[in-house]
């Protein structure tokens, strides 16, 4: 995989977006004391724009290469966990496919 220096700076920004984002999130539909956690709508579309420079940029599994760039980054999942690689392709399928197709 190849990232252009713009996609680099872009990627960098993203992962910022995704720090301060991360962790529970509980929508404004559940009440208090929801347990309904889930990913912020912010850190969804970061993710979702990630996935899609690190796809358009050849990596051969965007869902590996985003989970390691989240694990290094020290993020979080939405229920405090380390992203490997499972959590991010539950990410990935419930939240960021239906989004990825406008980044590329």
């Amino acid at each position: 995989m190849r990232l252009s220096s713009k996609d680099h700076l872009r990627v960098d920004e993203l992962i910022e977006i995704c720090k301060k984002h991360q962790g529970e999130y509980i929508p404004g539909d559940h009440g208090p004391g929801s347990w309904a956690t889930t990913y912020s709508n912010q850190f969804i579309e970061a993710s979702a724009e990630m996935y899609a420079i690190f796809e358009r940029s050849g990596s051969d599994w965007p869902v590996l290469t985003l989970s390691q760039y989240l694990k290094r980054a020290g993020i979080r999942s939405c229920r405090g966990s380390t992203m490997n690689i499972d959590k991010v392709d539950y990410l990935y399928i419930t939240h960021l496919k239906s989004k990825v197709e406008k980044y590329k």
